[in-house]
């Protein structure tokens, strides 16, 4: 199931450097810890290994150069309707794992704890959540303060991505219970033990710009189905200058040309 750019109320490469499954691939966008069995070459987001140079680093990067990639720019002006379906099936649990592989922060789910992310009836599974400072999508041209990732991979391997907007204000509950769980170190991991509820920055009635797009970072695999909520959470300063201080300056991909990609359709 692929998903065009529509709005709702929610390249696989072969090569000598890496050999990934798209499971795996979720996993790369989810920044997973990088391990000895993926030889993968190494990124940045500045220098001679930064966005502009992602596709030549090795050949299982080429699809960083697609039509189809993520982030993107998103409109206001875009209308909020679709007939498809989306339902959220998450509860709050325990011990989850938090890495810091270097490019970005996550919370890792393991394989029992079930939270679902339904769409048109089909189940994707909860991986983790990670962050990004500033935004890695933009609003009318204009990033946020950041943007939390939170990626779902289905039974054959597809991937579902929602984002949330992060601006300044009042303290979050979500991160107020992992806050002084966060690896500042890069290949730190540390054990959540703080029950953690990712509903809770969530409602029924959340509006989402949905689309279909890409990995954010290496090997930027395409088909990935994005949604981009449009109302932004807030954080407090305190909790985005934590995370922001265990992440590189800016973690964010530059946004990517949409290539007429269409808005309000779901391809099937």
């Amino acid at each position: 199931m692929k998903l065009v750019f529509i709005s709702v109320v929610v390249a696989l490469a072969m090569s000598a450097c890496a050999n990934h499954n798209q499971q795996n691939n979720a996993n790369h966008e989810a920044h997973a810890d990088s391990s000895a069995q993926h030889e993968n070459a190494h990124w940045a987001y500045n220098g001679e290994e930064g966005p502009d140079k992602w596709a030549n680093l090795c050949p299982a990067y080429a699809p960083c150069n697609g039509q189809r990639q993520s982030p993107i720019d998103l409109s206001s002006a875009l209308a909020l309707n679709s007939d498809v379906q989306i339902k959220r099936n998450y509860h709050c649990v325990k011990g989850m794992e938090f890495i810091n592989n270097g490019h970005s922060v996550q919370v890792n789910f393991s394989e029992g704890d079930k939270n679902l992310l339904n769409v048109n009836g089909v189940d994707f599974e909860l991986k983790q959540f990670h962050f990004h400072s500033p935004s890695e999508h933009t609003m009318d041209g204009v990033h946020y303060d950041g943007e939390a990732h939170f990626v779902h991979v289905s039974a054959d391997g597809q991937i579902s991505v929602v984002g949330v907007f992060m601006k300044l204000g009042a303290e979050n509950e979500l991160i107020k219970h992992i806050i002084s769980f966060i690896p500042e170190k890069a290949g730190e991991k540390v054990i959540v033990n703080q029950e953690v509820c990712p509903n809770a920055i969530f409602s029924d009635h959340d509006a989402y710009y949905i689309y279909e797009g890409s990995l954010t970072t290496p090997p930027c695999t395409e088909g990935v189905n994005w949604f981009v909520r449009k109302e932004a959470i807030e954080v407090s300063a305190a909790q985005l200058d934590a995370l922001k201080k265990a992440m590189p300056a800016n973690n964010a991909r530059p946004v990517q040309a949409t290539h007429e990609r269409e808005f309000g359709k779901l391809d099937k």
